[in-house]
């Protein structure tokens, strides 16, 4: 399972690097650190529920999900918006003041 996680991973990494070198866009150290560490997050809740879910705990798999799933999905949202906020508003500042000077 795992190694099948990893060549997910990856492949999302690379069509990621790839899409981000195509529009040219670029991302600071901060949305790396908070994708990274959201990503951590996401795959350490997924395994400690697969684990205790297969030791047939009631109530762990389900607060696994909560308490690091969650954070980790928010984690992982700020950093795929931050860029692309500031990808648009370049984008639009730009029309603007082509517009303005025309």
């Amino acid at each position: 399972m795992w190694v099948v996680i990893g060549l997910v991973v990856a492949i999302v990494f690379l069509v990621m690097a790839l899409w981000l070198r195509t529009r040219e866009i670029a991302l600071t150290w901060y949305e790396w650190l908070l994708g990274a560490l959201g990503l951590v997050l996401l795959l350490f809740s997924l395994q400690n529920f697969f684990a205790s879910a297969a030791e047939l705990e009631p109530i762990a798999p389900g607060m696994f999900l909560l308490v690091f799933g969650l954070p980790a999905l928010v984690l992982l949202a700020v950093a795929f918006f931050l860029p692309l906020w500031r990808y648009y508003r370049s984008v639009n500042r730009g029309k603007e003041s082509g517009q303005q000077a025309a």
